[in-house]
């Protein structure tokens, strides 16, 4: 059996790598680690503010939405996708490819963090800019509290949590598939991602909190390539990974902070 068992999807490419233990010269770091991930970051963090201060300057200018928007936000996420599964398939790939990624995730963020919020809120009477803030704020504050908790080894994720994780997420995907395929012909259920009621700020709150928790998985996995020597080049596939997962908790508390100021 893999020295490591099922992880957070962008996490789980270190099973396929053999040699664990072998004495390496350039292995995995917790510092290297780290590094790369501020690079990933830092990238996310400059490309989301550049498209979102091009959407902003627009829609000051003509008081509407480029419809350049929802473009970039469709190929940026599929893009996302197409790379994931590069990485996820040849880790090796990961010190090009993840920088990549960062940039398509930036894209992302950045007309994410206009249109979200447009969707709940009215831009003159909200101040949307802080909501992003505040939503960027309370995502590092979390990451800081779970990677706390778990350096104190209060908590932990076994096997079998790990596994309601892992169907939970599977389950959010078929019902986003469903939400858009039964769009396409005009047919309407309940979206908690809209809903802006008791029902949908809960359905926020958990998918939230489910981002949390696969913060636990993240650290364990890079905890687990660093004590069994992984190559250098995982670094870059664990800073991808903790990546993905915080630019999902980033979302999801944005569209919960949107859905509580509209309820104001």
């Amino acid at each position: 059996m893999s020295v490591l068992q099922s992880r957070n999807p962008a996490m789980r490419i270190l099973e396929q790598d053999e040699g664990f233990g072998v004495d390496r010269t350039r292995v995995m770091t917790i510092g290297g680690t780290v590094t790369a991930t501020g690079i990933l970051l830092s990238i996310v963090a400059i490309v989301g503010v550049i498209s979102w201060q091009m959407i902003q300057s627009y829609y000051t200018a003509n008081q509407a939405i480029p419809g350049w928007a929802m473009p970039v936000l469709l190929l940026s996420f599929v893009g996302t996708i197409g790379l994931s599964f590069l990485i996820y398939g040849k880790p090796k790939t990961a010190p090009i490819v993840a920088p990549l990624h960062a940039v398509l995730e930036g894209a992302l963020v950045g007309v994410a963090t206009f249109i979200i919020p447009m969707q709940f809120v009215d831009p003159a009477k909200v101040n949307v800019p802080m909501i992003a803030a505040q939503a960027a704020g309370a995502t590092f504050a979390v990451a800081a509290a779970m990677l706390a908790g778990y350096a104190s080894g209060i908590l932990r994720v076994g096997p079998v949590v790990q596994k309601i994780m892992m169907t939970a997420v599977f389950g959010l995907i078929g019902y986003v598939a469903l939400l858009w395929i039964l769009s396409f012909f005009g047919v309407s259920i309940w979206n908690g991602y809209a809903d802006t009621g008791a029902m949908g700020i809960g359905f926020t709150v958990l998918c939230a909190g489910l981002a949390s928790m696969f913060l636990l998985l993240d650290f364990q996995y890079i905890e687990e390539g660093v004590k069994h020597r992984a190559p250098k080049y995982m670094e870059w596939v664990g800073a991808w990974g903790l990546m993905v997962t915080l630019v999902w908790l980033y979302i999801e508390l944005l569209r919960l902070l949107s859905k509580l100021q509209a309820r104001d």
